[in-house]
This record gives C-alpha cells, structure tokens and sequence, in this order.
C-alpha cells in the first residue's frame, strides 16, 4: 500500500472476509463492522479491541436514515494519522457470486479525510476481489486478486465543484474495477448452472492445468456469448440440462459422482481401500478431534443461524475448544501413558485432523456411487446416462459454433 489506505472488497462471506484481507495485507488495519454485531456488551467489547468501528444500516435498524457522523469522523482520523481501514462496500454479506450495488460510505470517509483531518495528505483506495471456490466448507481454493490503487486526489476538484455527482461517479467506477477482479454472476439463476457445468465436467481428465476460477470464467463466457447469438438454441439446452440435474437430485445421486462414472474417472479400487484401511485411523482421528471439530457443527447446527455465518461460528468456537479439547488430552495422555507418546499425539493433531475431513468425504463418494450402482435398474441407468452424453455433446457443439463464428 502506497499510503493511508481504504480496503475495500466484495463481501460474499461476513466475518471471514475481513480476517482473509487482514491476513493477506499483513499490516495493522480497522475495519467498518455493523451495529447489529455491537448488541452483545461482551462480544462489542471484543470487537473494538479488534479495531472494530461501529456503522449503522437500514438492515440493523429499519430506520432509512443514519447518523454515522461519529464513524466517519473516527475512520477520517485513522487515515489522518496513517492508518487503514477495511469496508466491505457492499453493505450486506450474501455468499452469492453476485456483485451488489455498492455503497457510497468509502468515498464520504474518503473526501472528509482528504479535505479535513487529512488535508494536504494522499489517501487511497484498494480493490480487492475475493472469490472462494465454496464459501460455507473447507479445503477449497481462494483466490484474491488485488486491483491498482486508486488515489482520492484526483477526484478532489470535481468533489469540491459537485461533491453528491462525484461520490456517485466514483462509487460507480469502483462498481465496474471490482467486477473486473470477482467471479460475478448476472442473478443467483446463472450462479447455479455455472456451478451445475462444472460439475458436469468433473469427470474429464484431459482438461488443461488451470484453476478452477479461470475454468468459471470461461465458463461464463461461454454461456453469455451462446446466450447472446443463439438464444433459442441456449435456452433449449438449459431446459434439457436442468431436466437432468433435477432427475438427479429426486433419485439423491451427485452429478460430480455421475460425471465419473460415464467418464470412467471414479476411482473406485483407491476410494474402498482407503475406506477399508483408514478405518482405524479415522477413528482414531474422530476421538482426538470430537470436541474441537464437532462439538462446533453441534453449536452452528443448534444455533440454526443464516449460512453465511456458519465458518464463523464453527471457526470461532474452535478457536476456543480445541486449545482446552487438546490440553486435556496432553494432560491425560502424559499422566497414564506416557509422555513421549502425548508429544507423537500432538504431531499427529494436523495430519489426523486433515484425514478426517478427507476419509468423511470418501465415505460421501462411495455412498452416492454405490445407490447408483444398487438402486437402479439397467433401464434407468442408461436413461440417465443418455441424457448426460445429450447435454455434453450439445455443450461441445455449440462452442464449436461460437468458436467458429468468431474465428
């Protein structure tokens, strides 16, 4: 960062976003939280002391108007005084790959700061897009991609001729350089088959050596320019392949395992022996993680809260079980077994912990393999086996089709 500096991001998972943006900057950094996470004394308490400034929302409150006056004043000091601040510009977390209308308070905090607390000074701004792979579960891919900072002063002459046109210009501007860096689909509609595409090639083993956000934008590429030049043709398509993800779900098979399966990718001899041989070793990795690992889908299970905030509560009631869960087990371990044997526990807390996750997700494999294999009638599996090669040759042709028309 070239000076003071407002972080700014899309904001597609609460409280884990600004822990990622923390943590990818590595520097000291504020951050705006909403008033609602300010109702508990206790937890408001642990928030300031994590730089947390309070901003009120029509979403927190149902009052369409607000005084931030205080949180602006505050935020323009920080940045006076070198500091940086993180805003989530959008408002209001939805784990969606929907980029939402932005809000303006990063530029109001901005232009005070710069003809106020701030004046005579540069500050600026950061586009960061964060794009999770899956926003509610572990083990997945995240991608941050940084855009170029952007300084307030050149905006400073049109702010002081028309101040209201030029946050709205700037808030604009902002709008388009983040849906550069984001994987931003058009409604929740294109989010889905974009995800259902990906799984319908996730059987193929000839694809090229690329990440799986690059595969998304070609992916949306694809669907727009088919869309565009031949709409009919696309919609049709569309009708067909949510056809087949539907029939899919009502007989509760998984259309990754099915596009496996009919590209003779599922590796089934690997996936039963480690079913068969990490047995003991998963249960052995079950017992040393219970209580830091379940005990937290419990609360976030009983909690019943809205699924953005699933990572965060399992994340942050890990931060406080497993310190005590895996103590205790030091302490019972060393005291009537042995000590060297509770050190080799310890080492193994990461591998075991990493094998769980992996062994269950196995097990979840076998079991939608094997209600394929065992639940249907030769008639239906090729029914449903027709109707996937269907909706992939038509895939195949039509990009033919664009590719030649642009060619």
């Amino acid at each position: 960062m070239k000076g003071p500096t407002i972080v700014v991001s899309n904001h597609p998972n609460t409280l884990i976003d600004p822990v990622i943006i923390a943590a990818y900057l590595n520097k000291p950094i504020f951050f705006l939280a909403n008033a609602s996470l300010f109702k508990n004394p206790m937890i408001a308490k642990i928030l300031r002391y994590l730089y947390c400034i309070e901003i009120k929302r029509f979403e927190d409150t149902g009052v369409k108007t607000h005084d931030n006056s205080a949180a602006f004043n505050q935020s323009s000091k920080h940045l006076a005084s070198g500091g940086n601040i993180y805003i989530a510009v959008e408002g209001t977390s939805y784990m969606e790959r929907v980029l939402r209308p932005l809000k303006t308070g990063f530029a109001r905090i901005g232009f005070q700061a710069i003809t106020g607390h701030a004046k005579g000074k540069e500050v600026f701004i950061l586009p960061i897009g964060l794009n999770y792979e899956k926003h509610d579960k572990h083990g997945f891919d995240l991608e941050v991609i940084v855009g170029e900072s952007i300084p307030f002063s050149q905006y400073l002459i049109d702010y002081e001729n028309n101040n209201q046109k030029t946050i709205k210009d700037l808030t604009a501007e902002l709008q388009s350089v983040l849906a550069s860096l984001v994987i931003h689909t058009t409604d929740l509609d294109e989010e889905a088959l974009l995800l259902d595409i990906e799984s319908l090639f996730y059987g193929k083993t000839n694809q090229q050596e690329t990440t799986v956000f690059d595969v998304h934008r070609t992916t949306l590429e694809h669907i727009r320019k088919w869309e565009d030049s031949r709409g009919i043709s696309f919609l049709l398509w569309k009708k067909t392949f949510t056809g087949f993800t539907k029939l899919l779900s009502e007989f509760k098979l998984s259309l990754k395992i099915q596009s496996q399966i009919y590209n003779n990718t599922f590796p089934l001899k690997e996936k039963r022996l480690l079913a068969f041989l990490g047995f003991p070793f998963y249960v052995y990795s079950l017992l040393n993680h219970f209580i830091a690992i379940w005990i937290p889908r419990w609360i976030k299970n009983k909690l019943n809260l809205y699924v953005g905030y699933n990572s965060t509560v399992k994340i942050l009631a890990a931060i406080i079980l497993a310190p005590i869960a895996y103590s205790f087990q030091f302490f019972l371990t060393s005291k009537y077994i042995s000590l060297n044997l509770a050190f080799i526990n310890v080492l193994l807390l990461p591998p075991s912990a990493w094998f769980l996750f992996k062994y269950e997700k196995n097990i979840h494999d076998l079991v939608y393999y094997y209600r394929w294999k065992r639940n249907f009638n030769k008639k239906i599996k090729r029914h449903l086996e027709s109707r996937f090669n269907e909706v992939v040759e038509i895939w195949h042709e039509e990009a033919e089709k664009i590719k030649t028309s642009l060619d």
